[in-house]
């Protein structure tokens, strides 16, 4: 994907549900949904609650945080922030049925690219995302 989350559609009222993975609003996540390109990747307005893995009831400066803990991963690998008030989602690839599935094949494909390095701290999140954008690439 070029340089804005922005080019990333807006998922339509009529797109069948079964046909996407909704993306948790966390660095890793969105890792995917960046290196998916906006051709796989489609956003719906919504709200902080629907992206999150837990429905864990946040204070608003809870709200913040998480906002900055995602964005702050991403900026390690130059993805720009991830705009507020919406929840992302990728398609699914043909033969791939539920959200499982998807993650399954993904787990598989990032180790036939050669797996995560084993670093701590930034240098886990810079060395990941190129193994991460390949396996994705590979998925479409």
């Amino acid at each position: 994907m070029a340089g804005s989350w922005n080019e990333v559609r807006i998922l339509p009222p009529e797109a069948e549900p079964d046909a996407y993975t909704q993306l948790p609003l966390t660095g890793w996540f969105l890792m995917m949904g960046w290196a998916a390109r906006a051709q796989y990747t489609y956003r719906r307005p919504g709200t902080l609650y629907e992206t999150l893995p837990t429905q864990e009831l946040f204070a608003p400066e809870d709200e913040e945080r998480v906002y900055q803990m995602t964005n702050d991963y991403l900026a390690l690998v130059g993805i720009p922030p991830v705009p507020r008030g919406y929840v992302w989602f990728l398609a699914r690839p043909a033969g791939i049925a539920t959200d499982e599935a998807l993650w399954r094949r993904l787990n598989e494909m990032i180790d036939d690219v050669g797996g995560i390095p084993h670093f701590d701290g930034p240098a886990y999140v810079t060395g990941a995302y190129p193994v991460i954008a390949e396996a994705v690439r590979r998925l479409y």
